[in-house]
């Protein structure tokens, strides 16, 4: 059965770049690409009239989409979903039904700056499927695929779903653990060498363990393997530069704590250097 992908559109340039990226992705997959538009019903009046003309637009916005799409030379299979609804719970709804739910980065919209801060954040949060955001500026990858490591379950998820990805396109794997003494405010002195010796020989025993059986299920996966000491965003951040793919892993759970990401995934969400996935 072949994957489904989901790409949300609205016609903005950050919307066009993530559905190019889908479409060649579904194009190399075989995948079959499903658009979403949703038109946000908070600042529309109640009325029936105002909730049609509101679902007219949107199904014109879905249309115009469906047709740039072709433009791009998409000759796989394509359907579209037009509704008049809550962004958020509309798009969360959708994951259900796909492999891969295809945003763009829309920093700075009105639906960002609240308590969830981006949309693409949100999102990743609800999402019942891999979330897949997409940088507008675009630069020539030359480092392969890379994903963070911490020793949580989260983070296998997230190295399995990497190292799938980096061997079907024959790329390194780059797996990337950020460690920093714990360090109390002008109490730096009490950690001797001995004590960060330590830390450092964790690190290095928390990344055999994520990448382990690699090898034994991708004979030919090249996998490179970092240790760095700095804060895991930052570290992440500097070594997806140039990356093809950058996965992390979500910390989301059940009830009010399932709208929030681990502050690495979202840290990583704000910065976004390359391509990154969230994985569930």
């Amino acid at each position: 059965m072949s994957e489904k992908y989901i790409i949300g559109v609205d016609g903005s340039e950050p919307s066009r770049v993530a559905l190019a990226w889908g479409l060649a992705r579904a194009t190399e997959r075989g995948a079959s690409v499903e658009l979403l538009h949703v038109a946000d019903d908070s600042f529309l009046s109640e009325s029936v009239a105002f909730l049609s003309e509101a679902q007219q637009a949107s199904q014109q916005m879905l249309e115009a989409e469906r047709e740039y799409a072709q433009s791009l030379g998409f000759a796989g299979e394509i359907t579209g979903t037009a509704v008049v609804g809550h962004p958020i719970a509309e798009v969360e709804e959708a994951s259900k039904r796909a492999n891969l739910l295809i945003l763009g980065a829309h920093h700075g919209s009105r639906l960002a700056g609240s308590f969830f801060g981006t949309r693409a954040v949100k999102v990743a949060a609800v999402a019942h499927c891999p979330v897949a955001v997409i940088p507008q500026t675009q630069v020539k990858p030359n480092r392969g695929i890379v994903v963070g490591v911490d020793g949580s379950e989260p983070a296998r998820k997230a190295i399995a779903y990497a190292a799938e990805e980096a061997d079907r396109r024959g790329l390194p794997l780059v797996a990337v653990y950020a460690w920093m003494p714990p360090l109390t405010p002008g109490l730096e002195y009490l950690w001797s060498e001995e004590l960060v010796e330590s830390q450092r020989t964790a690190a290095e025993e928390a990344i055999a363990i994520g990448t382990a059986g690699l090898a034994q299920r991708y004979p030919d996966l090249e996998v490179r393997r970092e240790i760095v000491q700095s804060p895991p965003v930052a570290a992440l951040v500097k070594a997806a530069e140039g990356a093809e793919l950058l996965v992390v892993g979500s910390r989301g759970r059940g009830g009010i704590s399932r709208l929030l990401l681990g502050s690495v995934s979202h840290g990583v969400l704000q910065a976004l250097p390359c391509p990154t996935v969230i994985t569930r």
